[in-house]
């Protein structure tokens, strides 16, 4: 839900359905009315909220819902705009988010191939390399994984980590290609 006095309309598409977004920064002297920055939780679009109540830095990578009443989505925040709180706060609040919807991310997993003659797509995770990569598709066979879990402890991974770090680093540089935040979250 976007507030009435929310995004101008052609940035409310980008949120169209977003119900819940993740705290990464809220200023320890944050009083009722004041904004804080935020993550959203279906397209991970960086937000500027504002709460009715004081929200302080005990909420950081809190879920909040979307209300209207309580707290309200102001607009886009640009990652360059994020506090140094918020930048820590990132990549957590993502995986966070990807472990609270894993059937999503999971199709990343299972479905990933060749990005180039010379790289996988796993190898845009960070600590995975050419041999790494390769054993990790042997180890996906042609079934795939049932669950991030499975995948992690397959792969000798954090999946879910390692897929929020990349994210995170994707919305720092969002010129950085192939963009799986593109390609997985925000595809139509």
């Amino acid at each position: 839900m976007v507030s009435s006095r929310g995004p101008a309309s052609d940035e409310s598409d980008l949120y169209e359905g977003e119900t819940h977004v993740h705290m990464l920064d809220a200023s320890p002297r944050n009083q009722p009315g004041g904004t804080c920055h935020g993550l959203t939780e279906k397209g991970l679009h960086l937000v500027r909220i504002r709460s009715s109540g004081p929200l302080s830095g005990d909420n950081q990578g809190a879920r909040l819902e979307l209300d209207r009443v309580h707290v309200s989505l102001l607009g886009a925040l640009r990652h360059r705009d994020l506090s140094p709180r918020g930048v820590t706060q990132l990549a957590d609040s993502i995986t966070a988010i990807i472990n609270e919807n894993p059937a999503v991310y999971l199709g990343f997993y299972n479905r990933a191939g060749s990005v180039s003659l010379k790289m996988h797509a796993f190898q845009l995770l960070p600590g995975i390399g050419q041999s790494k990569a390769s054993r990790m598709v042997k180890a996906r066979g042609r079934l795939g994984w049932d669950t991030l879990d499975a995948v992690s402890a397959n792969c000798e991974i954090d999946a879910a980590a390692a897929l929020g770090v990349r994210l995170a680093e994707e919305m720092q540089d969002p010129t950085s290609k192939p963009s799986l935040l593109e390609l997985l979250v925000r595809a139509a």
